[in-house]
């Protein structure tokens, strides 16, 4: 495979030369070699190992945001269904929710009535009968 310069390795792989040495070159992870000029190189393939895919060239930079682009898209897109799923159920405990002040307050009334003696639904006053004994 090609051999390429620390300069351009960082280039390729989207990492600063002072990244490359702190985390990979001085630990030993990446294999860096000397040209016959005693400048450091290190093999491609050496980096695809390390990194896995490179990036070299302007088109894969317009490749990368186009498919950058896209998946904001999708990104967008799942945050927007996310959304209105929560949304529903968010309206349903509402609904949940409506439906039981309902019934607390039809709760209140009837309890109401029965503290002060009124009138039920069939028209009969509840509360103790003056002519019986207990």
């Amino acid at each position: 495979m090609a051999k390429v310069n620390i300069s351009e390795a960082a280039r390729m792989v989207g990492k600063s030369r002072s990244h490359l040495y702190e985390k990979y070159i001085n630990t030993g992870a990446m294999t860096v070699e000397t040209d016959r000029d005693g400048r450091k190189v290190i093999d491609t393939s050496e980096l695809i190992r390390v990194f896995g895919g490179l990036v070299c060239g302007d088109n894969s930079k317009d490749i990368i945001e186009d498919s950058h682009g896209h998946d904001k898209n999708s990104q967008k897109d799942s945050v927007i269904s996310a959304l209105q799923s929560e949304n529903e159920v968010l309206r349903e405990y509402l609904r949940a929710k409506e439906q039981e002040v309902a019934w607390l307050r039809e709760q209140v009334g009837k309890t109401t009535a029965l503290l002060t003696h009124q009138k039920d639904s069939h028209g009969v006053v509840q509360g103790k009968r003056w002519w019986w004994p207990w």
